[in-house]
């Protein structure tokens, strides 16, 4: 029966299978690998770490084949990758099937100059080789460079450099022309656009990209390497095609303002925008206020400030009544939550940890009665703060959601699969608690509970967003990834995308209608 589908149906039926469903297919029948196969090595996404997806919507960011990887080891992620090497040199057929390459940061890099040296021959569907940062790609780079919808301009180095060499400028200019312009949909650089982009690419006409991502760092370049004066960024780039734009700044400190040096508010003419991202900047209202106001068709927003910066109130306010408060379907921001975690601190003579039960709801109570109390704080005594050890050891929320998150990373749970760092951060926790308590109290399953009941203290938190952003599709508040589904009634809740089992919402009521009302 498999065999007798045709080749678009399988098309639309491999948006709801698993990669590793896929793979199996393969072993069907040699009709069925051909028609599977080429989704499969269509968007590959080489990751060096396991990636972790959701187990509630398992099929988010499913557009991707990672690479297996189920140990955190260097080498295990390089045997996967030689593997995938090995078959697309072997096979034109696969290789020809290839369309987009998104690495992450740290794969072995001796391995991808192999695998650019197999994607130089046969792969007329190829257009985007992205995210990677060593210019070592640069000479592989540009034997496909023509064909490529993508241009990334790698950084001087994987850290920001105190004296960068003299023919990094000159390599970027090399790949710059070897790319055709009229292809270019997507660009990532790590420096002033508009300063590259006058004095080594004076010729290029004004970009119609759809993507922008720009990473600010602090590199020292010699006197003289940027003799011409910036060109704005509305002068190289088309304002009216952006539509996605991130920006990643690199500095650690408050002593130099990004936002002049970069001259950030020139974006703010790209009114087309939909989706936005600013990550690891020190929080800056105005300008955030400022792009709220000009971007009216944003569908997607991140905010990741620094040290952990609550948005504003008023700036939420805005945020709420701008024309984007309707086409808004992911956000992704800390604020104040309106309702405390479920463990804080009570400053004073004698500093303590207060529990706060926010939710009442049989769960709740066991957490509280069962694991906060019974194991976490047990006597009088443990709720006092003698240290400042004590602070990371028994703030159990800090703990799950910051400093050990159990939250795999991702830009965008949808697009991106999830990468972990560790093997099993719950059980990581658990075992970390453990160890500063000095017994074996914690087990995953309490981790579990407690990350559910953090949910729960958030239910006025979520409801606020809910009210004010009706279409949101997936809500990210304080490191808590959500997606916003519907219950009885129409009523809308938050489900989470990670550790969902056994998770029951505190949001819905119970609708009552005539006919069962006495029933």
């Amino acid at each position: 029966m498999l065999d007798r589908l045709a080749f678009e149906t399988w098309e639309e039926l491999s948006k709801f299978l698993l990669q590793e469903d896929r793979v199996r297919l393969t072993y069907v029948s040699s009709r069925v690998r051909s028609a599977i196969s080429p989704i499969l090595y269509r968007n590959l996404f080489l990751n060096e770490q396991p990636c972790i997806y959701s187990d509630s919507k398992p099929l988010l960011a499913n557009c991707w084949s990672v690479l297996g990887i189920k140990e955190h080891k260097n080498e295990n992620a390089d045997q996967k990758l030689i593997a995938l090497i090995r078959t697309l040199r072997g096979s034109p057929l696969l290789r020809s099937k290839v369309e987009i390459v998104h690495c992450t940061w740290h794969l072995n890099v001796a391995l991808l100059r192999d695998l650019l040296a197999v994607l130089a021959h046969d792969t007329p569907k190829l257009r985007q080789f992205r995210n990677f940062l060593t210019t070592e790609l640069i000479d592989d780079l540009e034997k496909i460079a023509p064909q490529l919808q993508s241009l990334d301009l790698p950084p001087p180095g994987v850290l920001p450099q105190e004296k960068v060499a003299p023919s990094y400028l000159s390599q970027l200019a090399s790949l710059v022309r070897c790319s055709h312009f009229d292809n270019i949909t997507a660009l990532n650089i790590y420096m002033d656009p508009g300063a590259f982009f006058n004095n080594y690419a004076p010729s290029a006409p004004k970009l119609r990209l759809r993507e922008l991502s720009l990473s600010l760092r602090d590199d020292k370049y010699g006197a003289g390497s940027f003799p011409r004066a910036r060109n704005t960024y509305s002068d190289i780039f088309n304002v009216r095609y952006l539509e996605k734009l991130t920006i990643l700044s690199w500095f650690e400190t408050e002593n130099i303002d990004v936002y002049e040096k970069y001259h950030l508010h020139e974006l703010l003419k790209f009114q087309n925008l939909k989706e936005l991202s600013l990550l690891s900047f020190f929080a800056n209202d105005g300008f955030l206020r400022a792009c709220i106001k000009s971007f009216p068709l944003l569908r997607r927003l991140k905010l990741d400030y620094m040290l952990g910066h609550a948005i504003d109130p008023s700036t939420l306010t805005l945020l709420a009544q701008s024309p984007a408060h309707m086409s808004l379907k992911y956000l992704d921001l800390k604020c104040l939550p309106l309702e405390p975690h479920l463990v804080t601190i009570e400053p004073g003579n004698t500093a303590r940890f207060e529990i706060n039960e926010s939710c009442v709801c049989p769960a709740c109570r066991d957490v509280f009665q069962n694991i906060l109390r019974k194991k976490l704080f047990p006597t009088h005594a443990s709720h006092l703060i003698r240290g400042l050890e004590d602070i990371p050891n028994r703030d159990i929320i800090t703990r799950i959601i910051s400093l050990s998150p159990i939250i795999p990373y991702t830009l965008f749970v949808d697009i991106r699969p999830g990468q972990s760092f560790v093997s099993d951060p719950a059980e990581g926790v658990a075992s970390t608690m453990n160890k500063a308590l000095g017994e074996n109290v914690f087990a995953v399953e309490d981790i579990i509970k407690v990350y559910h009941a953090h949910l729960h203290s958030l239910r006025r938190t979520f409801g606020y967003f809910l009210q004010r952003f009706p279409n949101l599709e997936f809500l990210n508040i304080n490191d808590v990834p959500t997606s916003v589904e519907e219950g009885p009634g129409g009523q809308k809740y938050n489900q989470p995308i990670y550790h969902s089992n056994g998770y029951e919402n505190n949001q819905v009521y119970e609708l009552v209608d005539d006919e069962n009302l006495f029933a």
